[in-house]
Order: C-alpha cells, then structure tokens, then sequence
C-alpha cells in the first residue's frame, strides 16, 4: 500500500494528461491493470508495481484495449467493482475517482479477512475508498452472484456494468454475467486466459464484455 501511494500523484498526473475525457479514463484503465502484478505463488517481496512505473516513465507498453469501454462506463448508472490485490487497490482508486465524476454509483466489493494478498476493508479505507464509493461490501472468498449475500445479489442485480479486477475474479464471472456487461482488467498469467482473451502470456488486457 504505502509503495502504490508513492505513485499516485504522477498516475494522476499521468491520466489528466489525457486530451479528452476519453483518453483520461482509458489512462486510469490502463494503468488499473498494469498494477495486476501478484505472482501465483507466495510473494517474496513487497511488489514494485514496475510495470505501471514503466508506463509512467514512458518506457512500457500500455496494456491492450478490447472495446469502448469509455462509452459503457460513461453510460452506465450502478457499478460493481470486483477489487484484487493490497496495493493495486490504490490504482483502482484513481479510476474509481473517474468513475465517480462521471455520475455513476458505485459498490466496492472487497475481502472480509485474510485472503491470499486480496484488499480488504482496511486496505481500501487506506485509500480513502470508504469515502469515495457509495457502498463497500466485503466477501469471503471470490465473488459468485448466485453464491453471494443477499445484499450483494442485489447490488449485482441493479448494476449496468462490472469491473472486474484480477485472474480469480475472471475465472469466477466470466460465466456467471447473466448478460450484464463487464470489464475485466488483469495480467494474463496462464495459457488457458490467453486462448480465452486473445492475448499473448503475459501480457495486461482491459476487455469489455458484452
């Protein structure tokens, strides 16, 4: 958390770069998922989030864009957003803000104790999410919609659009949609992903699916 929170000021600086409102929104996109960095196993050091400073440094890649996402956020009234990791929560903070500005009500859902590296209350709180979101819910482990609270069944039902932050969450939603739209923002680690997005392994994606 506090290493993400030195990079928030220049990935502002970085988004309002952006010409048009747009390209702002696909900057905090981009950058929400370059900071997709947990490795599969126990991590062995605090993480750098060396691709979203590459990005930031005009050294890196922007990770792939499938869809308008900009127009079914833009449009959308109530959003899910499926949190991952400690740390890159910091960076879903930023987008989070854009959505914010665009009218959009949003609930965050997050861990409800230990899970992996997962963010948790405490971690968005560290952000300032508790007060930038209009509802945080927390969950025991990866969200299902028909396995989940009552209150977060209901908050999936009056959505127009989820975004959906990490491999875990993916492979939890990508089948459970119900034909609500989604974006899904993660770092493709394995060759069954790949085939499924169309990327290469390896690489950062933002997909819209409708």
């Amino acid at each position: 958390n506090k290493l993400a929170k030195e990079l928030l000021s220049t990935s502002r600086d970085f988004i309002e770069k952006g010409e048009t409102p747009k390209k702002k929104f696909i900057r905090a996109c981009c950058l929400a998922s370059a900071s997709n960095v947990a490795p599969i196993g126990k991590p062995s050091e605090a993480y750098k989030f060396q691709e979203a400073t590459d990005i930031l440094e005009g050294k890196g890649l922007l990770p792939r864009v499938v869809g308008d996402v900009f127009e079914v956020a833009r449009r959308a009234t109530h959003v899910l957003y499926l949190a991952d990791n400690a740390g890159e929560i910091g960076f879903d903070s930023l987008l989070i803000a854009k959505i914010k500005e665009m009218g959009s009500k949003i609930t965050l859902i997050v861990k409800e104790g230990p899970f992996f590296e997962d963010t948790t209350l405490r971690d968005a709180s560290f952000f300032g999410l508790d007060k930038l979101v209009d509802e945080i819910s927390t969950s025991n482990g990866f969200f299902v919609p028909s396995k989940s609270k009552p209150s977060q069944r209901k908050a999936f039902k009056k959505s127009d659009l989820l975004i959906s932050k990490g491999t875990g969450n993916y492979e939890a939603l990508k089948d459970e949609l119900g034909g609500k739209k989604a974006i899904f923002m993660l770092k493709v680690k394995c060759g069954p992903i790949a085939a499924d997005t169309g990327v290469d392994l390896g690489s950062f994606i933002v997909k819209l699916d409708q």
